[in-house]
């Protein structure tokens, strides 16, 4: 009966009224619905963004009578087509326009902090640094502590991405010292192996990754990707080329529904596979690069 970026308001059968906060919801499905929506919320979820837009343009809106269906239709419209855009299909600047357009027009909807997140991942993408950050912070105002460390693990990737590689371990070991959440201990980690990696500590970065590799949830796929990816990169680096085939082989055979880390592993795949003599897979992976994610900054 209510929203704001925060909580819901649910109204139970006899009437008495219920405050859920935003950080302890899986989903949301509003009676009566249309069927499409549902659908696409659950493909959304697994990583079929292509499918999901399908579905919600199958949707007549003229026949929504509730405010609240609406602006889940245009937030899923937004989000898919941001997530794709991520992965090389897409437009970044038309995905971040159809983000900046839900936000605007729906401030107090309980997807905002979720759209404000994927809003700094775009700009990120695109190298618009300062406003990345500017976006994570707003991520990092949410009530609860995993958010703002969340946020962190963002704002030190954002460094990281500009080379700013001390600055990024610094963040990134400020956020092991405070996080409660194993999950966020893992994203941080990670994150840190990767600068290390960048500053040629190489061993410790490896050591890292690994633990990383074990302790995390095989489902928790973008982890385990990002993870994956890393170590292809470290090994690239020892010189140890089929080590790296195969860890970038876990991401194009396990993960491949993370688009940009599957573009990533993809682009790395394609010079290792020539380098072991194995010219058609590596025509392969060039093909699947160019099909899948033309417009990723891993296929130019």
């Amino acid at each position: 009966t209510a929203m704001t970026p925060t909580e819901l308001t649910l109204q139970q059968s006899g009437g008495r009224t219920e405050r859920v906060a935003v950080n302890e919801i899986r989903s949301v499905v509003f009676d009566g619905e249309p069927t499409e929506l549902t659908q696409a919320r659950l493909n959304a979820k697994n990583g079929g963004y292509a499918t999901a837009l399908e579905r919600l343009g199958q949707i007549d809106r003229r026949k929504i009578d509730r405010d609240f269906v609406r602006d889940d239709v245009d937030f899923y419209l937004a989000y898919c087509a941001g997530k794709q855009a991520l992965g090389g299909q897409g437009e970044i600047t038309d995905a971040g326009r159809k983000l900046n357009d839900f936000v605007r027009s729906h401030p107090q909807n309980f997807h905002y902090l979720e759209a404000v997140e994927l809003m700094g991942d775009l700009l990120m993408a695109s190298e618009k640094f300062p406003a990345a950050e500017r976006q994570y912070a707003e991520l990092a105002k949410a009530p609860w502590p995993e958010y703002k460390t969340r946020a962190d693990v963002l704002l030190a990737r954002s460094l990281q991405a500009q080379g700013k590689h001390d600055e990024a371990i610094a963040k990134f070991d400020a956020v092991l010292a405070t996080a409660a959440s194993d999950d966020s201990k893992r994203a941080a980690t990670l994150g840190k192996a990767v600068s290390l990696a960048e500053t040629d500590r190489l061993d410790e970065a490896v050591r890292m990754i690994e633990e990383v590799v074990q302790a995390a949830d095989p489902e928790q796929k973008e982890l385990q990707a990002r993870a994956y990816n890393a170590l292809g990169d470290c090994y690239q680096r020892a010189g140890r080329t089929k080590d790296a085939l195969l860890a970038y082989l876990h991401v194009d055979v396990l993960y491949s529904t993370v688009p940009e880390a599957h573009a990533e592993a993809l682009a790395h795949l394609v010079p290792l596979w020539d380098d072991v003599g194995q010219d058609a897979r590596a025509r392969e992976a060039r093909q699947t690069l160019q099909d899948r994610y033309a417009g990723s900054r891993w296929a130019r």
